[in-house]
């Protein structure tokens, strides 16, 4: 649906409403937190451009949240990926009730290390939770807490059994979102190629 030289928006199996999308990074990592600051930036403004989009098409706020799990062996799918769903669920006051959460500036502020959950509400803030500093605690949080189920159950046009995109990959609505989008497709502003220097890890805000 969109590309830039370091990301691809791609339509995903449990796509349980029209219009969503994952921006998925090239570079294999576990989460965003994981890629360098030019990375992100590219990605912010990737993400920026696809709200617009899936605004103007579907006439809904548009949520995006991504599960940072920087730990191997915690989910079923360990590659990146940032969700993008037009749907007036209110993620982050779900999850505000259940953890410890902030607001941060940019993508750019995730951690690089520790694993979080970070959600980009309708009016454009980020938010970042804290899931634990230790495997255990991770994997206690995920446990109980699943993004795409809590959306489903928040979004009133999903039945609450459409979370899961094993058993559910809604392949109608995926075609509906390739056809809708497309016909709204708009020429790709892609950044120039990147001429930085990896920054050192140790120069990355952590949390």
């Amino acid at each position: 649906m969109a590309c830039t030289p370091r990301f691809a928006a791609v339509p995903t199996y449990g796509c349980f409403v029209r219009g969503y999308l994952l921006v998925v990074p090239r570079r294999h990592v576990l989460a965003f937190g994981q890629l360098d600051p030019g990375e992100l930036a590219e990605a912010q403004i990737l993400i920026d451009d696809l709200v617009a989009r899936l605004k103007r098409v579907y006439g809904l706020p548009v949520l995006g949240f991504e599960y940072g799990l920087a730990a191997a062996g915690v989910r079923r799918i360990e590659h990146a990926h940032w969700h993008l769903v037009p749907s007036p669920a209110d993620l982050a006051g779900w999850l505000d009730e259940r953890l410890a959460g902030r607001r941060i500036g940019s993508l750019v502020d995730l951690p690089a290390a520790a694993s979080y959950i970070a959600v980009r509400t309708s009016g454009a803030g980020l938010r970042l939770y804290d899931v634990g500093h230790t495997a255990d605690a991770t994997h206690e949080v995920h446990s109980r807490i699943r993004l795409r189920r809590a959306l489903a159950a928040l979004d009133p046009r999903v039945d609450d059994g459409a979370w899961d995109w094993a058993e559910q990959r809604h392949v109608e609505l995926i075609r509906a979102t390739v056809a809708e989008l497309g016909a709204h497709a708009e020429p790709a502003a892609h950044p120039p190629a990147p001429t930085h220097t990896r920054q050192p890890r140790s120069s990355r805000r952590r949390s």
